[in-house]
């Protein structure tokens, strides 16, 4: 079977977590599926070690197609080269890892995209206008044109069923996995005084109530805040909170922007503490990576963590400051706390492997190719 895939984040300055997601995923297909063949479009490629292990398979075959408004992936997507180079490699199934693909694809060509989570509707004050404009407006004929879907969670399924009518039949649940050699654990003497948070700045990653937490206790504690992201949209109110804290706790929150490759796996396993106390998540990649990287977690227990994580994280009432304050004192303070919170972590990051992702990715496309047409699988 000929697969289509939108690999646009090779092309991307910053691999954000549904890039992680894709490439990591394609990585793992091209070492385990000797059967199809996939072509990978994108405009270009800016991540050369992605590209060229992915591509060492020989039936993974990239396709650098600039389109129009490259800088855009949703509207990049939409190009009319795109389409025809699609058409013209005899794809039978496009793939649409981060929920957006061709809208304007033949009927003959089967659609499977992923939808990580629905928190556009569930709380749509936390979304910027652009990605408001972009779910209200153009996501529905999405959803229409999409034949099978695949989602992160059992959580983020249900969300799928009740607020965006999906058929529940047309929905398998794949959770999202990690490459477990990548994050590994600190060794003796390694961990340091800081508090890490990992996440693109955005209102629904609750930072503004982290940053009242960690002033709360400053005072308490010798740790740093440390915060790892991409610029995102409405942190008018975190910006200003932050100014109004003054020294020396203002000093204390340390914005590293954009981190990825080695020094995001050092930060990872050095940090004392990794805190997250998302308002919705449909699988959160950030906790697994810290997990895997050794390294205690504080969150929240809302939408599908609970269902991932379990009793292997601690939890806080995302909504009081008070609430994350004291969580996060205590687990400072407590050694053998935050070493059993490692430990757990530890070994339930090990059920989310890539390989298993991969796998069962593999075995969708191929149920797939069973129920297609003789002539379409052999043309």
């Amino acid at each position: 079977m000929n697969i289509g895939v939108d690999a646009y984040y090779l092309y991307a300055e910053h691999i954000d977590g549904l890039g992680n997601y894709v490439l990591r995923l394609l990585k793992e297909l091209s070492r385990i599926d000797t059967v199809n063949d996939y072509y990978l479009y994108t405009p270009g490629v800016a991540h050369a070690g992605y590209a060229d292990s992915i591509s060492s398979n020989p039936r993974f075959r990239l396709r650098e197609v600039p389109g129009c408004v490259r800088s855009r992936r949703r509207i990049w997507l939409q190009s009319p080269s795109l389409r025809k180079q699609i058409i013209r490699d005899g794809v039978d199934l496009f793939f649409g890892g981060a929920e957006y693909f061709p809208l304007f694809l033949p009927k003959s060509i089967i659609v499977a995209s992923t939808i990580h989570d629905v928190a556009f509707r569930v709380i749509p004050d936390a979304i910027s206008l652009t990605n408001s404009l972009f779910y209200n407006l153009f996501f529905p004929f999405l959803v229409k044109r999409s034949d099978l879907f695949f989602t992160v969670s059992h959580h983020s399924k249900n969300e799928m069923v009740n607020y965006l009518n999906i058929d529940a039949d047309k929905i398998t649940v794949i959770h999202n996995g990690i490459d477990l050699q990548t994050f590994t654990p600190a060794k003796s003497g390694e961990k340091k005084d800081y508090i890490l948070f990992v996440g693109t700045l955005q209102p629904r990653k609750n930072l503004v109530n982290l940053v009242k937490a960690f002033s709360i206790i400053s005072r308490k504690i010798d740790d740093s805040l440390v915060i790892v992201g991409g610029a995102g949209w409405k942190n008018s109110p975190l910006r200003k909170l932050i100014e109004s804290l003054g020294d020396p706790v203002e000093t204390r929150i340390v914005f590293k922007g954009y981190v990825a490759g080695e020094e995001l796996s050092r930060l990872y396993r050095e940090a004392k503490l990794f805190v997250l106390p998302s308002l919705h998540e449909g699988f959160c990649l950030p906790i697994l990576e810290a997990m895997a990287s050794g390294t205690a977690v504080l969150t929240a227990r809302r939408t599908a963590i609970p269902e991932v994580f379990d009793g292997a994280v601690e939890y806080a009432d995302p909504h009081s400051p008070d609430d994350i304050a004291i969580k996060l004192h205590d687990l400072l303070r407590d050694d053998n706390r935050r070493t059993a919170l490692e430990k757990k972590g530890l070994s339930l990051s090990k059920k989310y492997s890539v390989e298993t992702q991969a796998t069962g990715y593999l075995k969708a496309f191929n149920e797939c190719a069973a129920a297609m047409p003789a002539r379409a699988r052999t043309r």
